[in-house]
């Protein structure tokens, strides 16, 4: 099949499982490096994904979100905690 596909991966579930069932056909996948409490989490994750289907990732930086939006996602006053394995 031919890889025909560009697809945006936040890392989180819904991306990752959209990733996996079309794995085939994309090409590339993207991510953006935002600057929220919680997105170097979810590039990891991204990463990992990525790597572990051999499809190429470029992460594309847009910090400068936060010098022009407020937003709490953007706030580093929560601290986001390790999960735990049961």
């Amino acid at each position: 099949m031919k890889k025909d596909t560009l697809m945006v991966v936040s890392g989180g579930m819904d991306s990752v499982t959209m990733l996996c069932e079309y794995a085939s056909r994309i090409a590339m996948a993207v991510t953006y490096d935002y600057g929220s409490n919680h997105n170097a989490r979810e590039i990891e994750c991204a990463r990992f994904q990525c790597a572990k289907l051999g499809i190429p990732l470029m992460v594309i930086p847009l910090k400068f979100i936060g010098e022009h939006f407020a937003s709490s996602l953007l706030l580093s006053l929560i601290h986001i905690s390790e999960p735990t394995r049961r």
